[in-house]
C-alpha cells in the first residue's frame, strides 16, 4: 500500500475518532457529566504535596490516564481528538505506529491515575487501535488521598477536602486501616470541626490549656467515631442508605443526636441515637418482614441487653441509662434511692422524669422542690443525672421515655388487683405489658444482696436468668433459683437448664423446687431463704387465661415486700 493510501486511511481514522468525540460530548452534556480531561495543575494544587519522584519506565494502563499537563482542550476524557487542527499530527503518529514504532510517553502520577506531560497523540492513537497499556516514563507526586480512574471534577473537590483532613489529622498514617471516605463536599470539614470541639472540651475537662492535636484526634476516634461505626455495623444501618459510607452515617448520627438532645432534655450516647434510627427504619415499607418479625418477638429498640445474652464481657455494664419517674410523694423517693443504688453499681446516668399534673406549672413550688431534692440526692451519692418535665398521661409518657433507657425503676403504689376487671385496668400491669425495657418495681427499700429467681423455662424467664448471672458476677449478688410446675419432670428439666447456664457463667447458686402453684411457693422460699429482692419474667403476650385468672407476677407484686425486677 502506498504512503498516500496509508495516510488517507489514517486521516479517516482521525475523523471517525473526532466524530465520536463530538457525540460523546453531546451525550454527556445532556446527562450533566463532563467529558473533559482533568488538569494536572489543578489536581496538584488541591491534593498534591512534596516534589516529583522519578519512577522509571513502566507499562501504564491506558484507562488510568485521566488528565493532562496543559492540553485539556485538545482531547476528551477518552483521549479522542476534539480539534480539526490536530489531523496532520494525529495521522503522522498513526503511520509511525506501523513503521518504526513510538517512543515512550511521559506521565505524571498522583495516586492511581496519570497525567500526560508529553505524548498526547500517542496515547490517543494507542487507545484508538485498541491497546490496553502504553510504555511511559513516570514521575510520581506524593499524595495522602487515593485517586482512581473514575475521578470527576466534582470528586476532585471532595478529594481536596480529604487531603486537608488527612494533613491535619494524619489519620492515614496513624490508622491506615480506617476507611474515612465521605460522599458529599463539606463533610470532611464537619469532621474536622468535631475534632476541634472535642479537643476544646478535652482541655476543659482535663484542665489543660493546650491538648496536643494528635492526642485529641486519637481520643475523638476512640471515644466517638469508632463506637458510632460499631453501632452502625451492628445495626446494619447502611442497608437503607446505598452509596453512603460509615463516615457519612457517623456525621448524620451526630447531627441527629444534637437534635434529639434538644428535644428530650437529656445527653444521649451515640448508641442511643443509632438505635433510634434503627427503630425509624423499621417503619419503611421495604422492612415489612423485619417489622412483623419484631412485633411477633416483642422486640424493642436494640440495646446490649437485648442483642447479646451470652457471655458478658468483663467490666461491661448492662444498664448505663436508668429512668425513674418522680411524683414527689415519699414512695417515689424510695424508688429514687434504689435507682441511685443501681446507678452507682452500674456507673449509670439517672434520668428522672416528672409528669406534670393538669394545670401544674413548670415553675411551681412543687416542681422546684422535686428538682432540688433530686439534685441533692444525686450529688450526695456522686451519681450523674438530670430531671426532665413531661405533660400528658403518666404511663404513656414514662413508656415513651423508657425507649431511651435500659432500665425503668418504678415505685409500687397500686399493685394489680385480685379481681379480674380491676386487674386488667391496672396501670402498672398495662405498663409492664408494654414496656420495652426491664423494670425494677419498688415497694420498700432494700440492699439487694440476695435475689430469688423465678424460673419456668419461658423466654422471659430466660431473660431473668441472664440478669441473675450478670448481677452475680458484676454485683456479687447471691442467687437462689426456684422452679414450680405441676409436672415434676418439667420442673427438673427447668432447674437443670438454669443450673447449666449459671455454671457456664461461673455462678454458684442454690436451687429449690416445689409442686403446686408458683406464687405461694415463691413467697415462702423468699421468706425462708431471706431473699431481699426477686427476679421474674414479665407477662405473657396475649395469654387469655393469665388475663382472667391472674399471673404469678400479679400475685408477687401484691404480696412480696421487696423490689421485684421484671424482665418485660
Amino acid at each position: 500500500m502506498s504512503f498516500y493510501s496509508r495516510y488517507s486511511t489514517a486521516v479517516q481514522d482521525f475523523r471517525r475518532a473526532r466524530r465520536r468525540a463530538a457525540l460523546q460530548e453531546f451525550l454527556q452534556g445532556i446527562g450533566g457529566r463532563s467529558s473533559r480531561l482533568l488538569s494536572y495543575d489543578e489536581v496538584r494544587k488541591k491534593i498534591g504535596r512534596g516534589s516529583l519522584l522519578p519512577r522509571g519506565l513502566r507499562d501504564v494502563p491506558l484507562d488510568a490516564i485521566v488528565g493532562t499537563v496543559g492540553r485539556y482542550e485538545d482531547f476528551n476524557r477518552q483521549f479522542l481528538p476534539r480539534q480539526a487542527s490536530q489531523q496532520g499530527r494525529w495521522a503522522q503518529v498513526r503511520l509511525a505506529v506501523e513503521g518504526s514504532g513510538l517512543p515512550p510517553v511521559e506521565l505524571y502520577q498522583i495516586g492511581d491515575v496519570y497525567f500526560v506531560l508529553d505524548g498526547h497523540h500517542r496515547v490517543s492513537v494507542a487507545r484508538e487501535l485498541g491497546a490496553t497499556t502504553i510504555e511511559a516514563y513516570v514521575s510520581e507526586l506524593p499524595s495522602r488521598v487515593k485517586l482512581t480512574a473514575d475521578l470527576t471534577p466534582n470528586d476532585l473537590i471532595l478529594k481536596a477536602e480529604e487531603a486537608l483532613f488527612l494533613e491535619e489529622t494524619r489519620l492515614d498514617e496513624l490508622h491506615p486501616e480506617l476507611d474515612l471516605r465521605v460522599t458529599l463536599a463539606g463533610r470532611y470539614n464537619e469532621m474536622l470541626e468535631h475534632i476541634r470541639v472535642h479537643r476544646y472540651y478535652m482541655g476543659v475537662d482535663q484542665k489543660r490549656s493546650n491538648v496536643p492535636q494528635a492526642e485529641a484526634v486519637e481520643h475523638w476516634l476512640q471515644a466517638l467515631y469508632l463506637p458510632a461505626v460499631e453501632a452502625i455495623r451492628r445495626l446494619d444501618l447502611l442497608h437503607d442508605f446505598p452509596g453512603r459510607t460509615e463516615a457519612d452515617m457517623y456525621l448524620w448520627l451526630m447531627k441527629r443526636r444534637h437534635e434529639l438532645e434538644e428535644q428530650l432534655g437529656w445527653d444521649l450516647g451515640t448508641e442511643e441515637t443509632a438505635a433510634h434510627l434503627w427503630n425509624r427504619l423499621y417503619t419503611k415499607p421495604g422492612r415489612l418482614w423485619d417489622r412483623l418479625r419484631r412485633w411477633l418477638g416483642r422486640q424493642p429498640v436494640p440495646t446490649q441487653w437485648r442483642l447479646d445474652r451470652g457471655q458478658i464481657p468483663s467490666g461491661q455494664k448492662l444498664f448505663p441509662r436508668i429512668l425513674v419517674p418522680i411524683s414527689g410523694e415519699d414512695a417515689s423517693w424510695t424508688a429514687v434511692d434504689l435507682a441511685i443504688r443501681v446507678a452507682h453499681q452500674e456507673a449509670a446516668e439517672l434520668r428522672g422524669v416528672h409528669v406534670l399534673a393538669s394545670g401544674e406549672s413548670r415553675e411551681s413550688h412543687k416542681v422546684e422542690q422535686i428538682r432540688t431534692e433530686f439534685q441533692r440526692r444525686l450529688e450526695k451519692a456522686g451519681v450523674r443525672g438530670r430531671l426532665v418535665l413531661e405533660q400528658g398521661n403518666i404511663s404513656r409518657r414514662v413508656e415513651a421515655r423508657s425507649h431511651w433507657s435500659d432500665l425503668v425503676v418504678l415505685h409500687l403504689k397500686h399493685p394489680p388487683a385480685a379481681q379480674p376487671l380491676p386487674r386488667l385496668l391496672s396501670g402498672l400491669r398495662v405498663f409492664l405489658s408494654r414496656s420495652p425495657r426491664p423494670a425494677l418495681v419498688v415497694r420498700k427499700a432494700s440492699r439487694m444482696q440476695h435475689a430469688l429467681l423465678a424460673y419456668d423455662g419461658s423466654r422471659k424467664a430466660n431473660e431473668a436468668l441472664y440478669l441473675a448471672a450478670y448481677l452475680a458476677n458484676a454485683w456479687g449478688v447471691r442467687i437462689t433459683v426456684f422452679s414450680s410446675r405441676e409436672r415434676r419432670i418439667t420442673e427438673a428439666l427447668n432447674l437443670q437448664k438454669a443450673k447449666g447456664y449459671l455454671i457456664s457463667q461461673g455462678v454458684e447458686a442454690q436451687y429449690l423446687s416445689a409442686s403446686g402453684e408458683a406464687a405461694p411457693g415463691l413467697l415462702e422460699a423468699a421468706r425462708e431463704q431471706g431473699c431481699d429482692f426477686m427476679l421474674i419474667g414479665g407477662y405473657g403476650r396475649g395469654n387469655l387465661l393469665e388475663m382472667v385468672w391472674g399471673s404469678t407476677l400479679d400475685h408477687v407484686l401484691r404480696e412480696f415486700k421487696g423490689p421485684v425486677w421484671v424482665c418485660c
